[in-house]
């Protein structure tokens, strides 16, 4: 079982149930040779956009060896997809990217894709500039990395965009390294975008409450994370700061389509503020902890301690209480994840075991005035307690927090934390 049919009860009573939405999601990867240990095949793509009804744009996985062949694969991959995949190529501006961005749109991509970290560059670099000005001429949309890893990027993501107000540019992953001022500035730019493929509580609430939501497109990066997490807890806080139903639909995938079509963007209004974001203290202990459970699960490890640390905190001492039904839900998608990590092999994938399920569970401790499902296994108070204080125990191993066997090197990795992980080599 994969965690997104362990998300779907949250993800279908939300995402699911909106009327005149068409999931697009612009940020997806196929490749098997990512040094971070990350794989995933076109069918493996296709299944997981089919299951949450959406549609994505498809572009390469880090390629040690060069691009070419990759793009390629996605070219031909996006022409199978009766539609459902559009092809974006990835360029090393190092190498000929003129050439290959021609031959790629020539056969079919639809935008182009950077990566400043794997191809150490910066956005500044006189030979990146002609790839944006190919992309103003044919009003393309340019996907950049702006997660961790990198330097700031933003201010010249911004001199960018005045200089060539046709092309599309679009900052991957919240743009986390810039927001905190890059909010301030994106409205002077109508052709700069923010995507929403990050797993960060407060990060995807700084975009939903701070950022316009004319600039902002659902996105996931497939496989890091999936449709039925990212769908959810962006629709969760666009509503929680007060978006209406025609802003979550263009965030949701109107505008990406507009955007890939070359299209002008649509004009949405201005940002809610921070008006919804008043959280019950008792809440954010239990986001907080799960903060700290998500921070050793991105490095491989389990989460335990402050995994059940936060089921202790779910305990409020009233089960009639307002925020019962918030704490009812973080249990049942815990007891998702114990469930799921005991069946899961070891090594099964970089990450610690129903991680994602655990992003959800500090995204809903953040949103509680977003409607919910029914948990029907922890109505019972007694049923409730029990889970409450399911995991709490003594440290009784080391091995406990042992990294998965096999795990790639996520000092690479897209979404591993950048607080907590050693950026420093593995001792030989």
């Amino acid at each position: 079982m994969h965690e997104d049919d362990l998300l779907a009860p949250w993800f279908e009573h939300l995402v699911g149930s909106l009327e005149h939405v068409s999931l697009f999601d612009f940020h997806t990867h196929i490749g098997c040779n990512d040094p971070d240990g990350f794989t995933l095949s076109s069918g493996e793509l296709l299944m997981r956009l089919e299951a949450a009804g959406s549609r994505g744009a498809v572009m390469p996985m880090h390629e040690p060896d060069g691009y070419p062949p990759a793009n390629d694969a996605v070219i031909e991959t996006a022409e199978r997809s009766a539609g459902r995949l559009l092809a974006l190529c990835r360029l090393d501006p190092a190498k000929r990217p003129l050439e290959e961005a021609r031959r790629c749109l020539e056969a079919g991509a639809r935008g182009i894709k950077l990566h400043p970290r794997a191809e150490q560059f910066q956005l500044s670099e006189p030979h990146v500039d002609p790839i944006f000005a190919l992309a103003h001429e044919r009003r393309l949309p340019v996907l950049i990395h702006a997660g961790r890893g990198i330097p700031t990027l933003g201010r010249d993501a911004t001199k960018l965009a005045h200089r060539y107000p046709d092309a599309r540019i679009v900052l991957a992953h919240g743009a986390i390294c810039d927001l905190n001022w890059l909010w301030r500035e994106i409205d002077r730019y109508p052709n700069l975008f923010i995507d929403t493929s990050w797993w960060n509580p407060t990060d995807i609430a700084a975009l939903m409450s701070l950022v316009a939501p004319s600039h902002l497109l659902y996105a996931t990066d497939l496989p890091y994370f999936s449709p039925f997490m990212v769908a959810t807890m962006v629709t969760r806080y666009a509503y929680q700061v007060g978006l209406d139903d025609a802003q979550v639909a263009s965030i949701l995938g109107g505008q990406a389509e507009r955007v890939l079509a070359g299209e002008d963007p649509l004009e949405l209004g201005p940002a809610p503020g921070q008006g919804g974001l008043d959280y019950d203290v008792r809440l954010e202990r239990v986001a907080t902890l799960l903060g700290f459970a998500i921070a050793r699960m991105l490095m491989g490890r389990t989460g335990w301690e402050p995994l059940s640390l936060a089921r202790l905190s779910c305990d409020l001492g009233d089960p009639d209480a307002p925020e019962s039904d918030v704490c009812r839900n973080v249990l049942a998608l815990l007891e998702r994840q114990a469930a799921y990590a005991a069946q899961s092999p070891k090594g099964c994938a970089p990450f610690g075991p129903g991680i994602r399920l655990v992003m959800l569970a500090a995204c809903i401790a953040r949103t509680p005035d977003v409607a919910l499902p029914r948990v029907p296994e922890l109505a019972a108070e007694g049923d409730f307690r029990r889970a409450s204080a399911a995991g709490h125990r003594t440290i009784d191993a080391p091995s406990q927090e042992a990294p998965p066997e096999g795990a790639g090197d996520l000092r690479r990795s897209s979404a591993a934390d950048h607080l907590v992980l050693d950026a420093a080599p593995p001792p030989q």
